[in-house]
């Protein structure tokens, strides 16, 4: 079998394919458009078995003879290099985290203030009974 009779029975199996797939959306985008039909299902039936078995009969040309005529892969000398590593970022500034930004910061930071105004009175009141 030669390669141009190989690609020929290939491309007119996809033709035939391609023709039963185009009937079948017509027919189920607007049936009406086929005039005379008013058997809409066995039509739809009749072109899913062309398309069926035009794809089937590609699929199998494609499986046993397609290794034959595929171009044979490229040869490469060595296997690509490994990209170069990234380049290390220069520092930035550091991010300022204000306690708007953090309630984690927030939390902790009305704990301090809770804790210090307690200890104050504390010390004020020991202060006050000496």
């Amino acid at each position: 079998m030669s390669k141009t009779l190989y690609e020929a029975t290939i491309l007119q199996l996809r033709g035939r394919a391609l023709e039963a797939y185009a009937a079948l959306d017509m027919l189920f985008t607007n049936p009406t458009s086929v005039p005379d039909h008013t058997q809409w299902a066995a039509e739809i039936i009749k072109h899913t078995r062309i398309l069926t078995e035009n794809e089937n009969a590609m699929i199998t040309l494609q499986n046993y003879f397609g290794p034959r005529f595929a171009p044979p892969p490229p040869v490469s000398a060595a296997p690509p290099p490994p990209p170069p590593p990234p380049e290390p970022q220069e520092p930035s500034e550091p991010m300022v985290i204000t306690p708007d930004m953090s309630p984690t910061m927030r939390k902790a930071l009305n704990l301090t203030e809770v804790d210090g105004i307690k200890k104050g009175k504390k010390k004020t009141k020991k202060s006050k009974k000496e």
